[in-house]
């Protein structure tokens, strides 16, 4: 990633913070992207809506060099994943507008 390259926040708005958890709204329009944004804690996503097709691109921890690419078909409403931490990633949704819930791990203090 060079220097210019601004990182993105990692989803809409926060909802709700404190010393445990930060809880995002994510809404991603039909045909928009999430720009680069790198995800500093683990987190766990909630799907809202059903859509599909959605790509994300993967990228190493600095955003430099690209690993991976994963096309998920379909999100189902009130499916969910934990997410690692640590990488750098764009998100692109090809369908309908998308919605998601991110609960962010705080590190204990």
């Amino acid at each position: 990633m060079t220097a210019q390259e601004k990182l993105r926040p990692i989803a809409t708005k926060i909802l709700y913070e404190d010393d445990e958890v930060r809880v995002w709204d994510q809404v991603i329009n039909a045909g928009e992207t999430l720009g680069k944004h790198h995800h500093e804690l683990d987190y766990v996503l909630v799907n809202v809506t059903d859509v599909g097709p959605f790509d994300v691109e993967f990228f190493d921890s600095d955003g430099s060099s690209k690993k991976a690419s994963v096309e998920f078909p379909n999100a189902k409403r009130g499916g969910s994943m934990l997410v690692e931490k640590g990488h750098v990633e764009i998100a692109h949704n090809k369908g309908p507008r998308y919605r998601a819930i991110l609960v962010e791990l705080k590190e204990p203090k």
